[in-house]
């Protein structure tokens, strides 16, 4: 059985991790109040607009609504641990509509099967090669100058490590990875689309597993529901949902995995 206090931990890992990518944009802060945690900046993407770790009351639910109706973009992050049990009633009523749904899940005791060796981009160079590919993978209709401002802030976010494979001197795979609330929190993982279904996204995560095992932590991570079945295969356990909520209906190029 997965603890509270493990719970607790995986949501804090994905609310600084964003926090992260966050900041790594220019002219982007973030503040805390008693009813939530917020990023605010004026790139018009949730990268870095977006509130957090919720403990609403009507006021303070209305205190969003203001704060997302004076930006193109943002999002309300609904996640496991948050309070109180109603918060979608309070979020519906002021204004804010279901925009996605991710699946968290947990790997307590991490078992990790065959992996492929990541090597760590450590250089502001290769950890923008990094996250070029995968905002390649991730961001497929936007432009080409939206998804280096998204490189440049992924690769600039300090305490987010990224690892890629190279095949022939190209971009196979990567993931990223935080080390944060004590758990290990497993973002972004992706595979070129030519070499999908051999076995390298299985691989890439037995090689995160490993690690975690090493350094004796649970892992986390969010994913579309149609993927659960998938890590469930590895170890990971179901532990929540988060649910994404916005003003108006976003697409899917604001989903950050």
């Amino acid at each position: 059985m997965i603890v509270e206090s493990l719970l607790r931990s995986a949501s804090d890992n994905l609310i600084e991790t964003y926090l992260r990518l966050g900041h790594a944009i220019p002219e982007s802060r973030s503040w805390e109040e008693p009813a939530y945690v917020a990023c605010g900046g004026t790139f018009e993407h949730p990268i870095c607009n977006f509130a957090a770790r919720l403990r609403l009351d009507p006021w303070s639910a209305r205190r969003l609504s203001d704060l997302a109706s004076g930006r193109p973009a943002f999002n309300v992050y609904l996640l496991p641990g948050d309070e109180p049990s109603h918060a979608t009633e309070l979020l519906e009523r002021a204004g804010f509509h279901p925009s996605y749904r991710l699946v968290q899940m947990v790997a307590e005791r991490p078992e990790p099967g065959p992996s492929i060796e990541l090597s760590r981009a450590d250089t502001f160079e290769d950890r923008f090669k990094v996250a070029s590919f995968m905002g390649h993978q991730f961001f497929t209709r936007q432009t080409e100058a939206f998804r280096r401002k998204i490189a440049i802030a992924t690769a600039r976010a300090e305490g987010l490590e990224l690892y890629g494979l190279d095949e022939r001197a190209q971009k196979t795979a990567a993931l990223m990875l935080c080390h944060a609330s004590g758990v290990l929190g497993v973002y972004n993982l992706c595979v070129a689309s030519a070499r999908r279904g051999r076995g390298i996204g299985s691989g890439v995560l037995n090689w995160a597993l490993a690690l975690a095992r090493e350094t004796e932590r649970a892992v986390t991570l969010q994913c579309d529901s149609r993927l659960e079945g998938w890590y469930r295969y590895w170890g990971f356990v179901a532990t929540g949902k988060v649910d994404v909520y916005s003003l108006a209906k976003r697409n899917q190029d604001d989903i950050i995995l």
